[in-house]
């Protein structure tokens, strides 16, 4: 790329980054923070102009606004071609990223934007772009910045992630990482009420609830998770996530009431919470795996007596620290959907 970048890519070293523009604290890392996985975190640079055309004026203008890279690369034979070295490049930067989405609350400016390729004859070129759909900002902490220990703590998940999706567990693994895909795709989601209506989902994908039972289910195993205190709690947003599925946002929505919409702020990030730092533990104690790995498992799970099933989880998550900062004088009527503000 530009002079000042060729440090990141040596001589016959394939690479795949994700680029962010992203507020960021200072003192971040620069360089490896895990294995095969590094963090540049520099100025701005310039995408030479060769490449420009090829990559097209968004997409340049998006990669020169980033601030933050997070960057797999390895020596490679045949640096030249796109194969499965590049993908599998790509596989870890995607996991990163996951890592991060789980550590923190973020949101970037604009798409993330995924690039690989190599350097060779001296020249680092991109064979291949992507990005990741834009995670939708918290009205009330809409910002927060990275940090260093969010950047550890996702790239020590994405090693983690990585080792459970390959772990020999019995009936495979498929239902965990389709609660934590769903995760990352509401992060996504526009509208406020569809993202507490999956969020919530993601939670019923780890408490297997039985059928004619969830909305019990919903409030009862969910105290493994955050405790015995939060029953009525539970059973609300269980009522707004029965009401979206079940088209009836009209009883939330038809008439602008200031309070109803603070309530569901407040909710949406209560339960992002709860789905978010509890997929953060499953994927951090390796014990957890096999219990939460499959549909088998959790009916096993969910069989075991209360108190080994609090045993095996630990101490519960405190779901309030979610709305610490949640203050409405800052929240204008704009931001909650009210017309003509």
């Amino acid at each position: 790329m530009a002079r000042e970048r060729v440090d990141w890519i040596a001589e016959g070293e394939k690479y795949a980054f994700v680029g962010l523009d992203v507020k960021v604290e200072n003192n971040l890392p620069n360089g490896l923070i895990a294995p095969s996985l590094w963090v540049v975190s520099e100025p701005h640079f310039q995408v030479p102009s060769h490449w420009r055309e090829w990559l097209g004026t968004i997409r340049t203008e998006e990669v020169e606004a980033a601030n933050l890279f997070l960057l797999s690369k390895i020596k490679s034979e045949r640096p030249d071609v796109l194969d499965s070295e590049n993908q599998l490049l790509q596989r870890l930067v995607s996991l990163f990223y996951a890592g991060l989405l789980l550590a923190s609350t973020f949101a970037p400016a604009h798409r993330p934007v995924v690039l690989t390729g190599s350097r060779h004859k001296g020249e680092i070129d991109f064979r291949q772009q992507g990005d990741f759909e834009i995670p939708v900002p918290c009205a009330f902490r809409p910002y927060p910045a990275l940090t260093a220990k969010d950047l550890a703590t996702g790239a020590r998940i994405a090693g983690k992630i990585k080792m459970f999706g390959d772990a020999p567990i019995p009936n495979g693994t498929w239902r965990f990482f389709r609660v934590l895909h769903l995760y990352q795709e509401t992060r996504t989601t526009p509208d406020i009420l569809e993202r507490l209506h999956q969020y919530s989902r993601c939670i019923d994908g780890l408490i297997l609830p039985s059928r004619g039972e969830t909305k019990r289910h919903f409030k009862s195993r969910s105290e493994v998770f955050i405790g015995p205190r939060h029953h009525d709690l539970m059973a609300e947003i269980y009522d707004v996530r029965s009401a979206v599925e079940h088209l009836h946002e009209n009883r939330y929505l038809e008439n602008f009431d200031r309070e109803v919409r603070l309530d569901l702020l407040k909710k949406e990030a209560i339960v992002e919470h709860i789905a978010r730092t509890s997929l953060s533990r499953i994927i951090e104690n390796p014990e957890l795996w096999r219990h939460f790995a499959n549909t088998t498992s959790l009916g096993a799970f969910w069989s075991l007596p209360e108190v080994e099933r609090r045993r095996l989880w630990g101490d519960p998550i405190d779901p309030m620290t979610a709305i610490d900062e949640f203050d409405p004088k800052y929240i204008h009527d704009g931001l909650l959907g009210a017309r003509n503000v």
